[in-house]
């Protein structure tokens, strides 16, 4: 299948939309169910001139909608695509990605849920070796 630029394009502009933590947690916030500003200030404990950029942000990939109540403005997931891309980017992450750096589910403490995995050390592989030239070469000066 052949994509045009335009496709390209808009999908890069979700995938930028996608690429901050705090946005992401919006979203989810959002699959649950619609919020107004202030709920999401409240749960994030962020100020609203950040979550309110994040919406716009959100917005304007067509991750998310608005509607006008009053003098409020209640946002909602676009449509059920975007928890579904969630998902599976949540579950992409948990299992491809941690198995990649060579962090197994084994380092999940006991209780914790699905999907939550624990990291209590990194891999031996990941840990750099000593290097050799932080070792002075030059002898201590002596005292006469």
């Amino acid at each position: 299948m052949e994509y045009s630029d335009v496709d390209v394009h808009r999908v890069a502009r979700i995938a930028k939309a996608l690429d901050s933590p705090l946005r992401l947690r919006i979203l989810l916030l959002l699959c649950c169910r619609t919020h107004v500003v202030h709920e999401l200030v409240s749960s994030l404990e962020k100020s609203q001139p950040l979550i309110s950029q994040h919406l716009r942000v959100l917005k304007q990939a067509r991750l998310v909608s608005a509607s006008r109540h009053g003098r409020e403005v209640e946002y909602s997931i676009a449509n059920s695509q975007v928890e579904e891309i969630l998902t599976n980017l949540m579950s992409l992450a948990d299992d491809d990605f941690s198995a990649e750096l060579g962090y197994e589910a084994s380092h999940a403490p006991s209780g914790s849920g699905p999907g939550i995995t624990a990291i209590i050390e990194p891999p031996q592989r990941s840990r750099p070796a000593l290097d050799p030239g932080l070792t002075p070469v030059t002898p201590k000066p002596h005292q006469d």
